[in-house]
């Protein structure tokens, strides 16, 4: 009996093991070939840009909303992704208006949690992202370089927030974006718990453990640019998203600095997060209820932080975000949209390769006559 045991875990094991390599294959071939393919697109459309900007910008938006929803058929095997019923309604609101949605950051999985998101709101076209530069060349980064989002600069704090400022008077108003997308902790709790930790013990600021302290910098000046302190607004933008992502693994809540409790994009990609869910809830503030003064605006931020904490620490032990009964709406993607993206970038591939090769063709047969008329002079 002990054998057949160990000879069903090992042929189990083998199926596993090749069931991840599978998955692996199947995420690099489709997030390289659509970025390879979303690149290609864009310097097709780069003409346009100079002269006929405005369709440009019609296009490109298109173009990387496809491109996000064909990255996410792995994505959305993501299991029980559920929203706060009572909150899901608020982000139905400004689905479609200028709105600062700032989540905390856990894991890596929390991005394709986001991106999620706003496939269900079919607004990922006019999101814009803020994130680290380290991200530029990745394969998340390049289409997100196309559309314009804002990676942060190397330099001191001023170049950094003088940037960020820069990029929201030339490129988000002027491009018609809604969404600001960001991670104001800066980094993952896995890897910045303790350092915030130590930072927020040192100047007197709030010890947080289920979440990191807020960096408070690029904040401060996406509202103030909201606000038209930075640059004329083209119409009024009023709203704040707070989003609180928590998880539980098996039933148990799991909100914690460990790798192994939280999603990761390894999870995302081997399929290895059997038993884990997916708990979100929004708070919505108005742009006029938050203070106009930068040192009172961080202690609004920080505040807020507080209150994550509570939420999240309430959901640790109790799994739900508040003292209060709660319902959870189940997140279902739509795969019709996914299939939809996909044909789009492999019809899109066959008249990219033939509109790609019939310029090389040309470009050979150009350099031969020349190289011939050369050898004719002489």
């Amino acid at each position: 009996t002990t054998l057949l045991y160990t000879i069903k875990f090992e042929e189990m094991a083998l199926f596993l093991t090749l069931y991840q390599i599978i998955r692996l294959v199947l995420f690099i071939i489709n997030v390289v070939s659509v970025c390879l393919l979303h690149s290609s697109f864009m310097v097709v459309l780069l003409p346009l840009k100079w002269i006929f900007p405005n369709l440009h910008r019609t296009l490109e938006s298109f173009v990387y909303s496809k491109c996000g929803e064909a990255m996410l058929p792995i994505f959305t095997s993501i299991p029980q992704l559920r929203i706060h019923s009572d909150s899901l309604s608020v982000l139905e609101k400004v689905a479609n208006q200028k709105a600062v949605i700032m989540a905390n950051h856990q894991d890596s999985g929390d991005v394709p949690v986001m991106m999620n998101l706003m496939t269900h709101f079919r607004n990922s076209h006019s999101a814009t992202w803020i994130m680290d530069r380290m991200f530029r060349w990745t394969p998340f980064g390049i289409p997100c370089r196309w559309h314009n989002d804002f990676f942060s600069a190397e330099g001191s704090k001023q170049q950094i927030v003088d940037a960020l400022r820069a990029h929201f008077s030339t490129s988000y108003f002027n491009d018609g974006r809604k969404w600001v997308v960001m991670f104001p902790e800066g980094g993952y709790l896995k890897n910045r718990g303790e350092s915030a930790r130590r930072f927020a013990a040192k100047n007197d600021l709030p010890v947080l453990y289920n979440c990191c302290l807020p960096r408070a910098t690029a904040f401060v000046n996406i509202v103030q640019s909201f606000r038209g302190e930075v640059c004329p607004v083209p119409d009024s933008v009023e709203h704040v998203i707070d989003v609180t992502i928590a998880y539980t693994s098996r039933g148990v809540c799991s909100i914690s600095s460990s790798p192994a409790d939280n999603l990761n994009l390894s999870d995302v990609v081997y399929g290895t997060f059997t038993g884990k869910e997916v708990f979100i809830n929004f708070r919505h503030f108005s742009l006029s209820e938050i203070p106009t003064d930068e040192e009172e605006l961080t202690d609004w931020l920080y505040e807020r932080y507080k209150e994550k904490e509570e939420m999240l620490s309430t959901f640790r032990e109790k799994g739900v975000f508040s003292e209060e009964a709660e319902e959870f709406k189940q997140l279902v993607p739509s795969r019709c949209h996914i299939l939809g993206a996909l044909s789009f970038w492999y019809i899109s591939a066959f008249f990219l390769w033939d509109f790609y090769h019939s310029i090389a063709i040309r470009a050979l047969s150009l350099l031969t006559g020349l190289y011939s008329a050369y050898l004719n002079l002489f």
